[in-house]
């Protein structure tokens, strides 16, 4: 899976995107490259390699000003619906009836992240679409008794 130069000049036809670096990991045997969204600024990561599992994270800078914990809340609330899926726990939803390999949600020290996997194309789309609604349109400024 080593053929760089075709995984580079596929990112390139992503006018939205410049490629700022790309690498080709040998120790896990994968074509890497780093994308910078033009109009946002927004970094992403993309990696290429024979694993059939499918793998999405979305993750933002949560740094706190204090140790109440703050971005783990907000970690946990974002899940609780969203514009497109205004039911209470999309989360539990797709725990039960998503063929994922993975899902969940993580705070770090710095920061949080969104990640999903799933072996199956169009559960990986819908689990990429939850997720994303869920950080960019959650309901948490419509229902206050979520907090």
């Amino acid at each position: 899976m080593k053929d760089q130069n075709n995984f580079v000049e596929n990112l390139k036809k992503l006018n939205e995107y410049e490629v700022m670096y790309d690498e080709y990991l040998d120790d896990i045997t994968s074509n890497a490259a780093v994308l910078r969204h033009k109009k946002s600024g927004a970094r992403i990561c993309v990696i290429s390699n024979d694993d059939k599992n499918k793998v999405f994270s979305v993750g933002f800078r949560t740094t706190p000003t204090d140790s109440t914990g703050v971005p783990h809340i907000i970690e946990h609330t974002v899940l609780c619906g969203s514009k497109k899926y205004p039911i209470k726990d999309p989360f539990m939803e797709l725990s039960k009836g998503s063929l994922n390999t993975f899902l969940n949600a993580m705070t770090f020290p710095d920061k949080t992240v969104y990640p999903v996997a799933s072996l199956n194309d169009k559960d990986f789309a819908n689990l990429m679409d939850v997720y994303m609604d869920a950080v960019f349109n959650p309901r948490i400024y419509e229902k206050e008794e979520i907090f």
